[in-house]
């Protein structure tokens, strides 16, 4: 998985704290994409060049850099990332079955994306589409 070059990231109003991962090669295309979501551990882990990526058979911690694109630590997670690009400096590939065999950094922005359950937009009240309407019994 070495071809990995790029990764562009963007954070949209109205995606209920979603953001969206491209990764392209060497030629520019794009190898991987994923929509995922925002713990205070991962938006950390992001703030500080790493992220997972998976696939059905494997995630992949990515390493990058132009870090000072993103947003500062003290800001909120719901501020808005539009077209982050930067270079791949490092691909950690495991399988998902063995992933716990990852180390150190690896373990634990893994660890942080398995915890990352998207909890706060599957709720009933808080849900992509889904209108609440309370009623007074």
């Amino acid at each position: 998985m070495n071809n990995f070059k790029t990764i562009t990231i963007n954070k949209n109003r109205g995606w209920r704290g979603l953001a969206e991962a491209h990764i392209q090669d060497d030629d520019n295309n794009l190898v991987l994409k994923m929509i995922f979501s925002f713990s205070p551990a991962v938006w950390y882990d992001m703030l500080h060049g790493y992220i997972v990526l998976q696939d059905n058979d494997y995630y992949y911690v990515i390493d990058f850099d132009n870090l000072d694109r993103l947003p500062r630590p003290t800001q909120q997670r719901s501020v808005l990332i539009k077209n982050f690009r930067a270079n791949v400096t490092n691909v950690n590939r495991y399988e998902k079955a063995t992933w716990n065999t990852a180390t150190g950094k690896d373990w634990s922005c893994i660890m942080n994306f398995l915890k990352n359950r998207n909890n706060h937009t599957t709720s009933d009240w808080n849900c992509i589409g889904i209108r609440v309407i309370p009623t007074i019994i």
